[in-house]
């Protein structure tokens, strides 16, 4: 195995909605069969808050902009499995008061992923694993 260089800095939104009865959580299929289930993220730019990145990834992938609340939950570092590079991986909890059930949404931005359509939907959280180990701090979106 060879060491991991750390490479990135990267943004993760648990967006989470309330409508009453169990929490859900906010998710896509990534449209690269090998991206799997996934929610939004991305990378940090020079000298930008890790806050103020994942508002813009939300915004971004999404087209989501008004939330209840932002915050931090936990930072780790994450070695990806096929390459050696590491990313250090910032996790928040957004609460959006968000009516639709799924939509479809064309990434904005200048990231390798712009102008791809990402299908949003909404499921419980835990319930469905999500791509490259994004839920390893999902317990923290069930409290």
């Amino acid at each position: 195995m060879t060491e991991s260089t750390l490479t990135e800095e990267k943004a993760y939104a648990y967006v989470t909605r309330d409508m009453g009865g169990p929490r859900e959580l906010l998710v896509f299929e990534h449209p690269d069969p090998e991206g799997g289930v996934q929610v939004p993220k991305g990378g940090i730019e020079d000298g930008e808050a890790p806050r103020d990145a994942v508002v813009r990834e939300v915004r971004e992938e999404s087209g989501l902009t008004e939330f209840e609340s932002i915050r931090p939950l936990v930072t780790d570092v994450w070695h990806h499995h096929e390459k050696p590079k590491a990313y250090r991986r910032h996790f928040f909890h957004l609460v959006a008061e968000e009516r639709r059930d799924e939509w479809c949404h064309t990434v904005t931005g200048d990231g390798e992923d712009e102008g791809v359509v990402y299908d949003y939907f909404w499921v419980h959280p835990g319930s469905i694993p999500l791509a490259r180990e994004m839920d390893d701090h999902i317990e923290h979106v069930l409290e």
